[in-house]
Order: structure tokens, then C-alpha cells, then sequence
């Protein structure tokens, strides 16, 4: 079964929860997570991921917590995913790194690769503002 895993759902939930908020005060990850019913220890696994990529920002202190790192309207949920997933792959024959060797015969390839394409189309079209 092809699955998005917890983590990127999690993330998602995270990041609308920083998006909802509309302001440039950092947000604590305990309330974060407690707004969006999840473990603060694997979210702050999560947001520690999206910070090293820039979506997030990370400041420390008393007021410290977490806040978008770029605007809402700016950030993708093919990033997102792709941070947290490591990629999209539908299919092993997809991979650019040690590719199928029968890519170019093979009848079902191009089925896969427009299944690919459209995927992350639609995921490169809708924002985190998007599904606000």
C-alpha cells in the first residue's frame, strides 16, 4: 500500500497550526502540539527536519518556539512531503538513481510516469495557505 506517512501529516497539521496564527511571535511546540492532538517529542523530530530546510525557524529562549520561515503562500505540500518522506516515488522504475533497466520497453512505465506527474503537480500547485 502507497501511504503518506504520520510524520508528513503531522507536519502538515504543525505548519497550518503556525499558518493559522498569522503572526511573526514564535509559536511554543508544546501548545502546537497539544492544539493538534500529537506527541510533542516526534513533532519537535518533525519541525527539527522542516527548520534544517527552511520552512520553519527555530528561536530559542524564554518566548522561543517555532514560526514559519517563509510565507504560507510560498511553502508546498510537494515540500513538505518530499522533506519528510525523502521524496515521492510511485514506482522503483521512477528513481533516477540506479534506474529500471527496462524503462525504455517497458509497456507500463509511461502509465507510472504520468501517475508520477500528476501527483506532484498537485502537490507542487497547493500551498499551505491553500488548505487553510
Amino acid at each position: 500500500m502507497l501511504q503518506i506517512t504520520r510524520q508528513t501529516e503531522y507536519a502538515i497539521r504543525g505548519l497550518q497550526e503556525l499558518a493559522r496564527r498569522n503572526d511573526s511571535a514564535p509559536v511554543q511546540l508544546k501548545l502546537i502540539a497539544g492544539t493538534c492532538q500529537v506527541s510533542e517529542a516526534f513533532l519537535a523530530k518533525i519541525f527539527q527536519m522542516l527548520a534544517q530546510a527552511g520552512i520553519v525557524k527555530s528561536h530559542r529562549g524564554v518566548k522561543g518556539g517555532f514560526s514559519l520561515g517563509r510565507p504560507a503562500e510560498e511553502i508546498t505540500l510537494r515540500e513538505i512531503v518530499e522533506i519528510c518522506e525523502g521524496g515521492i516515488m510511485l514506482n522503483h522504475c521512477l528513481r533516477k538513481v540506479d534506474p529500471c533497466q527496462d524503462a525504455d520497453t517497458c509497456s507500463i512505465a509511461h502509465v507510472w510516469r504520468e501517475a508520477q506527474d500528476a501527483l506532484t503537480g498537485a502537490l507542487d500547485k497547493t500551498t499551505l495557505a491553500d488548505v487553510l
